[in-house]
């Protein structure tokens, strides 16, 4: 089974590093920011509030499904030493 089909059922296991996570809370914030400022409005803002949203979940599980279906992992291989010895899974 392909990955997009086994990613529909999946568990998603970690697949986001420390690094990624805090571009992924900087961007996220920026557009809050624009939304709350009212720099962006109407559905341009219904938009950014959503993408931002999404992006601050994703940080905060360290779990990305898109980044699961490309087969990437952001992860150091220090944080994953350290999952390792927490006995915490990772892709």
């Amino acid at each position: 089974m392909n990955r997009f089909l086994k990613g529909l059922s999946y568990t998603f296991r970690r697949n986001i590093g420390k690094t990624d996570r805090i571009i992924r809370t900087c961007i996220a914030l920026f557009f809050l920011g624009l939304w709350y400022l009212e720099v962006v409005t109407g559905l341009a803002a219904v938009f950014i509030g959503i993408y931002a949203i999404m992006i601050l979940v994703t940080a905060a599980f360290a779990r990305c499904g898109i980044t699961y279906w490309l087969d990437v992992n952001t992860m150091s291989e220090a944080e994953k030493r350290a999952l390792d010895a927490k006995g915490i899974q990772y892709e």
